[in-house]
């Protein structure tokens, strides 16, 4: 076997796993959340599970991108699905950050009264 295509294999099995951790979190949180009903701590769970969502699609994303990158050779869409990942990653990363400075904030300001 070549050497090449088994660290294909092993990096996308890794990257697999990681999505479905991702993925497992994301529904934990959701679940959590339903928990808290439609409290401040629901509101900033919901908000950083669906960026999980997000960037577990970017992981998905990059895993393609490793498989692509060894099977075909067109660089068009390598591009696109690079594109992609990024996207998801920002907007994951994104909406994890300011979900949980909303939520900060709405704590801190809870305490202050």
């Amino acid at each position: 076997m070549d050497v090449t295509k088994l660290l294909t294999i092993v990096i996308e099995a890794g990257s697999f796993i990681s999505a479905f951790a991702g993925i497992t979190a994301g529904i934990v949180m959701v679940s959590v959340t339903k928990k808290f009903g439609t409290g401040l701590l629901a509101t900033g769970f919901k908000a950083i599970s669906i960026g999980v969502f997000f960037i577990a699609s970017g992981i998905i994303m990059d895993a393609v991108q490793s498989y692509v990158q060894f099977s075909i050779d067109n660089l068009a869409v390598i591009t696109i699905i690079l594109a992609i990942k990024e996207v998801l990653f920002i907007i994951g990363t994104y909406t994890i950050v300011i979900g949980s400075k909303k939520t900060g904030d709405k704590l801190e300001n809870l305490t202050k009264q």
